[in-house]
């Protein structure tokens, strides 16, 4: 929906689970009619799309391509944004660090980028920029490693800009690609992703600065930033100080309590299906949730754990979410930032232990999201 600033608002449809093209018309015809009813009666409602491989593959028909396009009419709704960083299986298995898998030294990686910017592209309505956010460059632990690896990830990305470019130059549309840093990546904190855009990104070997700083940004997700215990609001700063692009910003909260509490209120986040990395206040990091659970420090003060919160729950007892971040100062430099797409994001809805669902459906659920984050705005 567009905001009367003329940002645009929604929810990220990872939260609906499906890889394919049938997945997502499903979901528009399912969920997004109440959230819009709820939120955009009578405008058009935005859409945060999540378009996997399969269905980036399937897209790639123009018939198909179109039924999508009709569906997100009769919907009257837009696409604006994109999550590209999920590859593959999201949802019903395990994900854990293969979230990350291809990385972006990988071609398989640039191929999917480039098939979301050419449907992306196709559905943008006319005038309106486009985003897409994407895995931080890779994780950081993975087994395979290399020297080379920044170089690949570089002249990858470079290739991205350079299609952006062309892309704009041709037809006067703008998208651009958001860097998302998430705890564990290569691209972890502010200060390790300004580095790599003025040490590797912006001088990487025939690399147009102008088109990358046009055309490749970040994605600023709120949860991550808090995990870091980084200030939402000082990292939107410093990404306006050194220029870099604010692509997008992810709005969302990480579940946050004190070390010694009991590990039986831990336990149900454990979901064997996504990565719950652990950091805490005495600077102590754990790969994974059981990493904690099974060897937990009592003295290691707060932890913030990579388990994606509602951002309209309140806490329960010694459980507390990471929402306290999203203070007056990130709101207004949030509005600072002209970032043009800010976007909800909790997509655990279907893991999360049961007394923080009280037996609503997803629909409620992002209902309830969204109003949270637009009466702070």
């Amino acid at each position: 929906m567009r905001l009367s600033d003329g940002r645009h608002f929604s929810y990220c449809l990872n939260v609906h689970p499906g890889e394919g093209v049938d997945d997502l018309l499903h979901a528009l015809r399912a969920h997004v009619p109440r959230v819009k009813d709820a939120l955009s009666p009578n405008a058009p409602f935005g859409l945060g799309l999540r378009i996997a491989r399969d269905a980036a593959i399937e897209l790639r028909d123009p018939d198909t391509l179109a039924r999508l396009r009709d569906a997100i009419d009769t919907a009257r709704c837009y696409a604006f944004t994109v999550n590209g960083f999920p590859y593959g299986a999201f949802h019903g298995t395990r994900v854990k660090e293969n979230v990350y898998l291809p990385d972006w030294s990988s071609p398989e990686r640039l191929d999917y980028t480039l098939d979301l910017i050419d449907h992306l592209h196709a559905l943008l309505p006319e005038g309106e920029e486009g985003s897409i956010s994407t895995v931080p460059l890779g994780y950081k632990f993975r087994p395979d490693a290399s020297p080379r690896h920044l170089e690949a990830c570089t002249a990858h990305l470079a290739a991205v800009a350079a299609k952006l470019a062309r892309l704009e130059a041709d037809t006067g549309r703008l998208l651009h690609l958001g860097l998302e840093p998430e705890p564990d990546c290569v691209l972890e904190t502010t200060d390790e992703t300004i580095e790599y855009f003025y040490e590797h990104l912006f001088r990487g070997p025939e690399v147009d600065e102008q088109l990358v700083r046009r055309h490749i940004g970040v994605c600023v997700d709120t949860c991550h930033a808090a995990v870091q215990f980084e200030d939402p609001a000082a990292v939107l700063r410093k990404y306006m100080e050194a220029s870099i692009l604010v692509s997008k910003v992810q709005i969302s909260a990480a579940l946050e309590c004190v070390a010694d509490v009991p590990i039986e209120r831990l336990a149900p986040f454990d979901d064997g299906v996504y990565l719950h990395q652990v950091k805490t206040a005495s600077g102590d990091a754990r790969r994974d949730l059981p990493a904690w659970t099974h060897a937990p420090d009592p003295n290691a003060g707060t932890l913030r754990i990579h388990a994606h919160v509602p951002l309209h729950w309140p806490g329960d007892g010694p459980l507390r979410s990471t929402r306290h971040t999203l203070t007056p100062g990130f709101w207004n430099a949030l509005a600072d930032s002209e970032c043009p797409h800010l976007e909800v994001e909790t997509y655990t809805f279907d893991v999360l232990p049961d007394d923080l669902r009280q037996d609503r459906d997803v629909a409620d659920d992002m209902i309830l999201e969204c109003r949270w984050a637009l009466d702070r705005m």
